[in-house]
C-alpha cells in the first residue's frame, strides 16, 4: 500500500507540475506574468524556470522516497511525544524546546520527505487553479486575487506550502511516537 501510495502522489505531483509550465507557457510565453522570483527578481528565462523546477521534484523525490522506504522507525521507552522527539534527534530526553542542531537528521528528512510531498502538491494546485482562472478569465476570482496580493505577498502557494510542511513535519513525528508505543 505504502508503495503504491508514493507512486500516485509522485505522479500527481510531476503533472501538476506539468500542468503549471504548460498554462504558464500559455498565458505568458514571455513570462512577464510569472511570479517565480528567478523570473521576476532575477530577470532569469525558461531555462532557469526549468532547471529549477527538475531540481525541486528530484530533492522531493529522494526525500519522499527515504521517508517511504529508507526511514525505520526509531523505538524508545519514551511514553511523552516532546521526549520521544528530543530523544530520536539530539540523544537526550530534554531537549524539544532548546535544541537547536540535531545530532540526527535523519528523522528531520523522513519528516521533510512526507510533509514536503503533500505541501508541492497543495502548492502546485494553487498555482494551477490562478492560472487556469486567468486563462479563462474568471472574474469571479478577483477577490481571491486581491486577497492574494494584500495578505500573501502575492505568493498563496509558498506561505500554504510551508504552514502545511509544518504541520505535516509533526503529524509525521506524532505518527511515529504512535507507532512506537504501540510496539
Amino acid at each position: 500500500m505504502k508503495k503504491v501510495k508514493f507512486w500516485v502522489l509522485i505522479v500527481v505531483l510531476v503533472l501538476l507540475a506539468f500542468a503549471d509550465g504548460l498554462l504558464t507557457f500559455i498565458n505568458t510565453p514571455d513570462l512577464s506574468m510569472e511570479g517565480n522570483p528567478l523570473v521576476a527578481r532575477l530577470g532569469l528565462g525558461w531555462e532557469a524556470l526549468a532547471i529549477a523546477n527538475i531540481l525541486v521534484l528530484a530533492l522531493m523525490f529522494i526525500t519522499a522516497y527515504y521517508s517511504y522506504f529508507k526511514y525505520k522507525t526509531i523505538y524508545t521507552n519514551e511514553t511523552k511525544f516532546t521526549a520521544y522527539c528530543s530523544q530520536i534527534i539530539y540523544d537526550r530526553t530534554d531537549m524539544f524546546w532548546k535544541g537547536l542542531i540535531p545530532k540526527h537528521i535523519t528523522p528531520y528528512i523522513a519528516g521533510l520527505g512526507f510533509s514536503g510531498l503533500y505541501a508541492l502538491i497543495i502548492a502546485r494546485a494553487i498555482l494551477v487553479f490562478e492560472w487556469l482562472c486567468i486563462t479563462f478569465n474568471a472574474t469571479w476570482a478577483n477577490a481571491y486575487f486581491t486577497f492574494r496580493n494584500t495578505y500573501c505577498f502575492g505568493r498563496v502557494d509558498v506561505f500554504v506550502a510551508v504552514v502545511f510542511a509544518i504541520i505535516g513535519v509533526f503529524f509525521w513525528f506524532y505518527k511515529e511516537f504512535k507507532k512506537q508505543l504501540n510496539k
